[in-house]
């Protein structure tokens, strides 16, 4: 009779070993800092080989419970979790899931636990977000960090340090009295997509960097079918990142403080809302209710020629087969562009401070740059990673053209628009669309919403 124990038999043992060694790390009886016995006294407890011994050490160091430090021991490390608040885009516009996944396997004793967040930018929701203490790490943007910045909330936030080649319009964005309370992570300006096809088709000559809105609305009448094709879509009434794109390229200022004077400034802004009025309501035009979504699916379906949009948008076309390219906005009488980004802040009553900071490092490093410039659309914040790869995703022939319209980008904050007044505007376009209030009307409440948001900034100095 064979008495010699079975493979199964070793097995079990190791995974005993295993399991009790997980649950007397997970319950304390080994605290993080301290070392397991020996690999000799392992094996003599448990009845199993050195082998055994050292596979089951592998694998409690993957699952991030311990290091094998060589020579020394096996050290209990603590596994920490780090809430990191997110918006469900970032999966598709900076491939979040490839990411996470390699972060996980390089720091296994770190598990991040994402939770979506609203994109509803009401005050009250950006102040929780900031305030709450609920995340370790936020996702930030344009409109969280501005809304900060005014209402003081920056405070709650790390300071940051920023990488050596974050591109300097970004760090003009972010510091702050020389402090940066966030990292950039990716970056966009608002750009013209178009069809090339319809282009094509029709006898046209594709949009350049000459083109003026004029231009764009002869092309879209030309274009537009009475089949169910679109000529031009914008969202100018459903965000706040199109329609100041349009007073920014009349304005001939950034907005300063005119208390109990002539306000041309209210006369510059109403023309610019009276321009996205009349561009929403032109021939082969999209009507201006419609969703984003909804804009960015007729362009997939090839249903619509052109379309104001972003490279974070261009994202949602990865699977489509849509032949599409893309271009500078037209202009008026300077060729200007909104600004978007996307970055991480970490807070600053953070229970796992290292632990939040690890992963905001990886998240900004070369090597996740690169892969969101090889999966993604999205432009990196780093200006070394934009120039070590190409995107493998399908991509328009004129990617690149972020580089030459830099010179373009504006800001909200850049050009002295709150985001309380931002927001009100948006609302006084929607009614003036509509048709509830006319020209007159609006220059009126244009000027006293100046006045207000002069007398917000004369209060909280900022």
């Amino acid at each position: 009779m064979n008495s010699k124990p079975s493979r199964s038999t070793f097995r079990d043992r190791m995974d005993e070993m295993i399991r009790t060694l997980r649950r007397d790390i997970e319950s304390g009886v080994y605290v993080p800092g301290s070392f397991l016995p020996s690999e000799d006294r392992l094996a003599e407890q448990f009845d199993v080989s050195y082998k055994s011994v050292a596979k089951g050490l592998d694998q409690l160091a993957a699952e991030g419970l311990l290091v094998k430090i060589r020579r020394v021991g096996s050290k209990v490390v603590k596994k920490e979790t780090v809430h990191f608040g997110f918006h469900d885009t970032m999966y598709r516009d900076v491939d979040l899931a490839a990411l996470l996944a390699l972060f996980h396997r390089e720091h296994p004793h770190i598990e991040i636990r994402p939770i979506s967040i609203s994109q509803n930018y009401s005050s009250d929701t950006i102040d929780d977000l900031m305030t709450s203490g609920r995340f370790d790490v936020m996702m930030t943007n344009h409109i969280y960090y501005q809304h900060a910045r005014e209402h003081r909330r920056l405070d709650v936030l790390e300071p940051m340090r920023l990488a050596d080649d974050t591109y300097p319009f970004l760090r003009d964005e972010l510091l702050v009295d020389g402090i940066s309370y966030a990292r950039p992570l990716v970056f966009s300006p608002v750009i013209l997509a178009y069809n090339r096809k319809h282009f094509h088709a029709a006898g046209l000559p594709e949009p350049d960097s000459g083109w003026t809105w004029e231009r764009l609305l002869e092309a879209a009448a030309q274009l537009s079918q009475p089949s169910g094709r679109y000529g031009f879509a914008a969202s100018f009434l459903s965000g706040n990142n199109r329609w100041p794109a349009i007073w920014m390229q009349r304005a001939s200022a950034p907005l300063r403080s005119s208390a109990g004077q002539r306000r041309p400034e209210a006369e510059e802004l109403a023309a610019s809302l009276t321009y996205c009025r009349d561009l929403m309501k032109a021939d082969g035009v999209v009507p201006g209710f419609l969703e984003v979504s909804a804009m960015q699916s007729l362009f997939a379906e090839g249903k619509l020629s052109m379309l104001m949009t972003t490279y974070f948008l261009l994202n949602g076309f990865n699977d489509k087969a849509v032949p599409y390219d893309i271009a500078p906005l037209p202009y008026i009488s300077e060729p200007r562009t909104m600004l978007l980004w996307i970055g991480l802040s970490i807070h600053r009553k953070t229970t796992v401070p290292d632990s939040a900071r690890e992963f905001v490092e990886f998240m900004t490093s070369p090597e996740a740059q690169a892969i969101i410039r090889r999966n993604t659309l999205s432009i990196p914040a780093s200006a070394a990673a934009a120039g070590a790869s190409e995107p493998v995703v399908h991509k328009p022939d004129r990617y690149n053209l972020y580089r030459e319209i830099i010179p373009s980008y504006r800001s909200h904050w850049q050009y002295g628009l709150r985001y309380e007044t931002v927001e009100a505007v948006r609302e006084l376009l929607l009614l003036l669309y509509s048709g509830v209030i006319g020209e007159d009307e609006l220059r009126v409440r244009l000027a006293e919403l100046l006045d207000k948001q002069d007398a917000e900034r004369t209060v909280s100095g900022n």
